[in-house]
């Protein structure tokens, strides 16, 4: 069992956890507006239970390809967001998102990497 890809699985599910109790938190945090009912239930379902959900199953099932699942899914976020960033969207807010995102997902697939 590799720690690292613990704590990535972790901060996943920590992060999950805050949009689906506190939505407010997570528009705030990703510079979104969830209007009404309607979008408050998005963040919850998309920020929150996709995320809860998947990290879950990789600290449940200890298994290699959950854990590559979320790390993958991470850096491809990374890989988008960094897109936007060459096409008119810098800022160092997002710029901190990158890393971000590529600093978790390489958590997730730490132990699967070799590193």
């Amino acid at each position: 069992m590799d720690y690292l890809q613990q704590v990535g699985a972790a901060i996943s599910m920590l992060l999950g956890s805050l949009a689906i109790f506190s939505p407010s938190t997570t528009e705030k945090f990703v510079s979104i507006k969830g209007d009404g009912k309607l979008g408050n239930s998005e963040i919850r379902a998309t920020y929150g239970g996709f995320f809860v959900g998947i990290a879950a199953y990789a600290l449940y099932s200890q298994q290699d390809v959950a854990f590559i699942a979320l790390g993958v899914g991470w850096i491809g976020a990374a890989i988008v967001r960094a897109g936007t960033l060459i096409f008119g969207y810098y800022s160092h807010k997002n710029f901190a998102g990158v890393l971000f995102e590529m600093f978790i997902g390489i958590l997730c697939l730490f132990g699967i990497l070799g590193a």
